[in-house]
């Protein structure tokens, strides 16, 4: 099965075309390079982008603290309402840099202004508290579904000459580091008495997944929901800066008995070997754990920390969760390259030509992407139907991706 579906469309003088189409795969959900041609622009990534779905500070609610007669809640707020001793806005993490190179990317820091300025204001608990925020995506009840991204971790520290991503030498010199990444079911953000409080905690979070001292996963026993577990603290090391490619599969009810309520996890540092960070029960791995490498082990089941549909069985996957948790400046990530599939497989994307006096227009559906030769690089140019190009433009190879 291919990993990318497409219709690939080539235009001679905006006049002769050939249409390439690929076999079917599972259905794109959702997809984001935070990107300027998605809707993005440079600058405080709540509330953008300005096409479709937004991203979305997950704790903090004005409507909420109003109409329960509330003025605060811990652990912190952010963004619009959440200032600065000096007035300005306090922006605990995600700015996007939509022109960066590849197409885009979700920076996660701390501003840390709260701290600078002496004790934070009375109504946070910290000027370094968690900080939650999402972006929803079509609910999805059935499994498997899918996401891979990328993430890349940037420090200050120098790199020490002896380091080896099977030691533990590089970690033990540098600061804690807690962001996360995960897919959840939002309805499970009223448990543990949140009595609707759109606070969300770790224990709501479906499939956590981290850059701690190693990229890990939270463990859970199978089918537990409810919260808890403790984190694996096995997988491959992230501080020395190299970019670090997810995947992350959440399993539904319909998997086979002893996949539900379970998700795995699989992390590959650039350039080097996979290995796995969260495992389905009696598989036999290679891993590193606290440094030092693994051969052969066998893990148990990595089950949801909150099961999808646990709080609403009519409710499923539907959110991108990611945290930053009691950081302080100048560390930071950037995510990007952002992809979720579900478990139907859909037919090839539409992709029409036609000419429009001089122009020519391209009705599409997914994404519309342009490339100098078949082989790529392919870049989007649109995720709105229709395109038109102007006459006389130069010549590419167009795609319709979904």
């Amino acid at each position: 099965m291919k990993t990318t579906l497409t219709r690939v469309m080539k235009c001679l003088a905006c006049v002769a075309i050939i249409a390439i189409a690929a076999d079917l795969q599972a259905q794109l959900i959702y997809k984001c390079k935070f990107s300027a041609v998605e809707g993005y622009t440079n600058g405080w990534a709540i509330g953008q982008p300005s096409i479709g779905n937004k991203w979305i500070n997950a704790n903090y609610n004005l409507d909420y603290l109003s109409a329960n007669g509330l003025t605060t809640y811990s652990p912190i707020n952010n963004g619009a309402g959440s200032t600065n001793e000096d007035g300005s806005i306090f922006y605990n993490a995600s700015v996007i840099n939509s022109t960066a190179p590849g197409g885009g990317q979700l920076k996660i820091a701390a501003d840390n202004n709260q701290n600078d300025l002496g004790e934070p204001p009375a109504e946070f608990t910290s000027g370094r508290g968690t900080y939650f925020f999402k972006m929803d995506f079509p609910t999805q009840r059935r499994g498997p579904v899918t996401v891979t991204w990328d993430w890349q971790f940037f420090h200050t520290n120098a790199i020490p000459a002896d380091y080896d991503p099977t030691n533990n030498n590089y970690n033990a010199q540098l600061p804690g580091y807690d962001q996360g990444f995960t897919l959840s079911d939002y309805a499970n953000c009223v448990a543990d008495g949140n009595d609707g409080n759109p606070n969300w905690k770790y224990n709501e979070l479906g499939t956590p997944c981290r850059l701690s001292t190693f990229q890990d996963c939270r463990y859970n026993a199978q089918g537990a929901c409810g919260g808890g577990g403790e984190w694996n603290n096995f997988g491959p090391q992230f501080k020395d800066g190299k970019v670090v490619h997810m995947k992350l599969v959440g399993y539904g009810t319909n998997a086979p008995a002893d996949y539900v309520g379970t998700f795995e996890a699989f992390a590959q540092r650039d350039g080097e070997d996979l290995w796995q960070t969260a495992f389905h029960q009696d598989t036999v791995v290679n891993w590193i754990k606290n440094g030092v490498e693994v051969v052969d082990a066998t893990v148990l089941a990595s089950g949801y920390r909150r099961c999808p549909g646990e709080t609403d069985p009519n409710s499923g996957l539907n959110c991108i969760m990611l945290w930053l948790n009691g950081q302080t400046k100048p560390k930071y990530t950037l995510v990007s390259n952002i992809r979720i599939v579900g478990p139907d497989p859909v037919a090839v994307p539409n992709l029409k030509i036609e000419k429009v006096g001089a122009d020519v227009k391209m009705t599409f559906d997914g994404w519309l992407e342009a490339a100098d030769v078949p082989q790529g690089p392919w870049t989007t140019v649109a995720v709105q139907s229709p395109y038109q190009i102007a006459a006389g433009a130069a010549k590419k190879f167009y795609r319709a991706n979904n």
